[in-house]
């Protein structure tokens, strides 16, 4: 008898354990996939280089972006944004965030523009105007560098002046003449200068493991208020 009960206990434990064992399972593939999402993984400098990439990207976006506007609408009380593209809400909300700094280099010939590109990897295998990420390891920065072309203006058939040069540091210089309007006039896709912003390497490692992303939107579009994202922090 004692034989037959013990028989039934071990019976019943057998099917206990068997139930729980795909519980036991399951779970145990949860913690997995929850551990390795927040496993800390190593951070390359291709990915490094990836992520100032975009950052500059979106920059220079949005000041030539509110460049081209300026330029339409010609209004005088924002003009300093044409000197001073940093001081834009939108571009100097992601300046600070990264803790970068934006500068702009304007070329006195194309024999220049030609040798800057060139030494400084902006130039694609077909010869086109690229930007380019560089590390630069004793200071501790990520430079990335975006060639200035020349614009058409916002309109399908513009008058003269019917281009825009963005190394223009006042309003009024920033339409510009095609060779068409004037014999020394400009062509579209000229390289005039060259956009240069610096991101410090632990800003550039810090937006990556927190993988922030600067945000676009403001109430006030480029000359507004700060993107919502900046307000919250």
């Amino acid at each position: 008898m004692i034989k037959q009960k013990s028989y039934f206990v071990l019976l019943a434990l057998s099917f206990f354990t068997w139930a729980c064992e795909p519980e036991k399972l399951e779970r145990g593939k949860e913690m997995a996939v929850e551990a390795e999402r927040h496993k800390v993984k190593r951070i390359t400098q291709e990915d490094m280089e990836k992520q100032a990439l975009l950052a500059g990207d979106t920059i220079i976006r949005l000041v030539e972006g509110a460049f081209l506007q300026l330029a339409e609408s010609q209004p005088k009380e924002q003009a300093l944004f044409v000197a001073q593209p940093d001081k834009l809400p939108t571009v100097n909300s992601i300046l600070q965030r990264y803790n970068a700094t934006l500068t702009r280099q304007a070329f006195s010939s194309e024999n220049e523009a030609k040798q800057f590109l060139t030494q400084n990897q902006l130039l694609s295998e077909a010869g086109k105007p690229v930007p380019h990420v560089e590390l630069q390891v004793r200071e501790g920065l990520f430079q990335y560098q975006r060639p200035i072309e020349i614009r058409r203006r916002n309109c399908a058939s513009c008058d003269e002046p019917s281009l825009l040069d963005y190394t223009s540091s006042t309003l009024d210089q920033l339409r510009v003449f095609s060779a068409q309007g004037q014999p020394d006039g400009f062509e579209e896709g000229q390289v005039r200068g060259v956009w240069t912003i610096s991101f410090p390497r632990k800003k550039i490692i810090e937006h990556i493991t927190l993988k922030t992303k600067p945000s676009r939107r403001g109430r006030g579009g480029f000359f507004g208020s700060k993107p919502d994202s900046a307000k919250s922090q």
